[in-house]
């Protein structure tokens, strides 16, 4: 037998052993440690009295406290079974803690009583673990395994404290490792062929848990290839949806700002148009107080002018009359005849002259007024084209007044020669 056949078996048993390790704690007796028992020693003279410390206990100068802890124990031996061939290791684990009988029975030891338990007993359970290995006289242990074994020593030593008044729980646990299969022996060729055919059975259920991992082994890397590719896909169908949401959510920001932006302008154009709006209505406001301040001066300018030219006009009327008087009186006998058919045909030239000068009078005012309303039309097209240019608007203002007071003069002018030519007729 190989070393590693060896070192197989040996896993084996430790296997086993461990897989059972909580079916042995599950069995084992629960003991209900106290972690806070005390002893309280009363002396007096010849007199004394041990008991457990009660709850509420007042310490006097004549009572002794020897605590009683719950200490841990680790026992540790090794047999060798079957002339070598096989090897235990038993690791006894024992926590222990003792009673207030087993106390009065060591009273001389109160003070290291646990250590007192560990020297006392160390041997006892050593012997009680030998004598139960002893007894593996057969291999049938070895299809088992040691878990029955490891409850029977648990057991046994915890009755063996139990009946010496310590509480006490235990759990063992048992390593098996073989040698190298010597030369087989009569006597011991059970345990040799139990033990290969548990090497046999082992190797048989490695392999096919080796096979069994390496299929498994297998599907999972099929399993994660197939999950890597899904989580790809899925975390390309998932960039691709953020890629579309962020294109839509850009594509609709785009949409707010190009609508926020066509209000701000349509407010930003409305606001302009109410400005100019009202700039306008102020410059209308101002051009019309202008216009009516400058008609009532041009109409003051113009009576003014009136009165002056009646005056003049009445002064010449004076003096042509005084001529003509002292012209007839200078001619009146001399030229009666003459002047009556003078006069007549010089009537009749003056009325034909007046009525000519009335109908030119009357064109030349129809066609200045028509060129006038036609100038005032385009000009107040061109002002409305033209409103907002202050420079323009003040040039246009002066060219009309200027225009207007030349038409004015105009007319004033017609209106004095047709006065001059009406005084004539009105002295004849």
């Amino acid at each position: 037998m190989t070393h590693s056949s060896r070192t197989e078996i040996d896993k084996w048993f430790i296997e086993g052993t461990l897989a059972n390790d909580d079916i042995a704690v599950s069995e084992t007796w629960d003991p209900v440690f106290d972690a806070d028992r005390q002893l309280v020693l009363t002396k007096l003279g010849p007199y004394w009295k041990l008991f457990i410390r009660p709850e509420g206990f007042v310490r006097r100068f004549y009572h002794l406290i020897y605590p009683l802890p719950v200490e841990n124990w680790s026992v540790n031996h090794q047999i060798k079974l079957y002339d070598g061939f096989c090897t235990i290791d038993v690791m006894l684990d024992i926590r222990f803690q003792a009673t207030l009988k087993y106390a009065r029975n060591n009273m001389d030891i109160l003070a290291d009583i646990n250590g007192h338990i560990k020297t006392a007993y160390e041997d006892l359970l050593i012997n009680l673990i030998d004598k139960e290995l002893l007894n593996l006289s057969d291999g049938a242990w070895v299809q088992k395994g040691l878990t029955d074994i490891e409850k029977k020593i648990s057991l046994a030593a915890s009755e063996m404290l139990i009946l010496q008044n310590i509480q006490s729980q235990t759990l063992c646990i048992l390593k098996a490792s073989f040698e190298e299969f010597p030369d087989v022996q009569l006597a011991q060729e059970s345990v040799y062929l139990c033990v290969l055919k548990k090497n046999f059975e082992f190797n048989e259920a490695q392999r096919e848990e080796l096979f069994r991992q390496e299929q498994e082994i297998e599907k999972q890397k099929l399993e994660h290839k197939q999950k890597q590719l899904e989580q790809l896909n899925r975390d390309a169908e998932l960039e691709r949806l953020k890629q579309s949401q962020k294109a839509l959510n850009t594509k609709l920001l785009l949409e707010e700002k190009e609508k926020q932006l066509l209000e701000q302008f349509e407010i930003e154009k409305r606001l302009h148009a109410e400005k100019v709006k009202h700039e306008n209505s102020l410059k209308e406001i101002t051009l019309e107080a202008e216009l009516q301040e400058q008609q009532k001066h041009e109409a003051r300018l113009r009576i003014a002018e009136q009165t002056n030219h009646m005056e003049l006009l009445a002064h010449q009327a004076k003096l042509k009359a005084k001529e003509l008087e002292a012209d007839i009186a200078k001619y009146e006998n001399q030229q009666a005849r003459w002047r009556e058919s003078k006069d007549k045909t010089q009537a009749q030239q003056i009325a034909f002259e007046q009525r000519q000068k009335q109908l030119e009078f009357e064109a030349d005012a129809e066609n200045q007024r028509r060129r006038e309303q036609h100038r005032l039309t385009l000009k107040k097209e061109n002002y409305k084209n033209r409103m907002e240019s202050d420079v323009y608007l003040r040039r246009e203002i002066e060219l009309l007044a200027r225009e207007k007071q030349h038409l004015e003069r105009q007319l004033a002018i017609k209106e004095a020669e047709k006065q001059e030519a009406d005084y004539p007729l009105d002295e004849d």
